[in-house]
């Protein structure tokens, strides 16, 4: 009876030995990815493409930036009377708003405007008021603090027609040096692997985001924010850094890529980018305005069974 006991009690310590061996494989992680370094010296920049490394260089655009003098229409509004915009998007450092009125007695017209930030919409940025005018244009220049996002609300009597022209001094595709250049959304699903360290199913984490800068110079990218607003998901924000000219850089749903740094969500829970339709990313500065947004064509799904 007693050697029965003690084989039992044998195999339990034998049983839990094991356990213990097992546990470090399934519970390892992969080391902490090391913090990227801030850029002091300007290297020179290395023609390549995406394709070749996830964190390159580009041959930067030639060329010289738009003329601050042209103008680039933005979004018109009309009504006849009281009405609040739709929220528009501000591109370029300097836009103006022009106005007219069509009234029968300019005395006895009102036509009041107040601009308000899409996301303060009790907070009025600016107003103003015909004063007796027909028509008439506003200045303004956007400091790099500015909500970038707006929205318009008119007071209007006595018209019988009033109508806004917004326009700023940068077109959406190149107000900003730093853009979303492609998303790569379907990834590979990978068993469990406990061995390496991975003990459940493993969904799509080689998805990532190709960021690219366009510009002959450096662009610090530190606080910046990457996220999908298509449906909830995480947001990546940026260490700090600073980007190299036509510097190329992945950001990674899951995986640690040493060529890229930490620029990963480290999700964990599943894909970010839908398979089957298109989600939108959208990159913000560190004051939270709005830098490049980018979707993508899900290719259809072939059934191979029915051929």
């Amino acid at each position: 009876m007693k050697s029965k006991a003690f084989r039992h009690l044998v195999w339990l310590v034998a049983s839990f030995a094991l356990l213990l061996s097992l546990t470090p494989a399934c519970t390892q992680t992969q080391a902490p990815p090391p913090t990227i370094p801030q850029v002091t010296q300007p290297p020179t920049p290395v023609a390549a493409s995406e394709n070749q490394s996830a964190k390159e260089t580009i041959t930067p655009p030639s060329g010289t930036a738009a003329n601050e003098e042209t103008w680039y229409p933005v979004v018109t509004f009309s009504g006849v009377i009281n009405k609040s915009t739709d929220a528009f998007h501000i591109y370029g450092t300097e836009w103006h708003l022009k106005w007219t009125i069509d009234a029968d007695n300019t005395e006895t017209a009102v036509f009041k405007v107040a601009i308000y930030p899409k996301d303060e919409p009790f907070f009025a940025r600016q107003t103003f008021s015909n004063d007796g005018d027909m028509n008439g244009t506003l200045d303004y220049f956007m400091s790099g603090v500015d909500k970038r996002d707006l929205f318009i609300k008119v007071t209007a009597q006595n018209l019988r027609q009033w109508t806004i022209s917004i326009e700023d001094n940068a077109i959406a595709a190149t107000s900003y040096p730093v853009q979303i250049y492609l998303i790569h959304y379907k990834g590979t699903v990978y068993p469990p692997n406990p061995k390496a360290g991975f003990c459940y199913e493993r969904v799509e984490p080689d998805e990532y985001v190709v960021i690219k800068n366009l510009s002959n110079s450096y662009q610090d990218v530190t606080g910046w924010t990457l996220k999908n607003i298509s449906k909830p998901s995480p947001t990546f924000k940026f260490p700090p850094y600073t980007m190299d000219p036509g510097e190329i850089l992945r950001v990674y749903t899951d995986e640690y890529h040493e060529e890229t740094g930490a620029l990963t969500f480290y999700y964990g829970y599943g894909d970010i980018w839908s398979n089957d339709h298109s989600d939108i990313a959208v990159l913000y500065d560190a004051f939270g305005n709005e830098v490049s947004r980018k979707s993508y064509d899900v290719r259809p799904q072939i059934n191979e069974g029915a051929q």
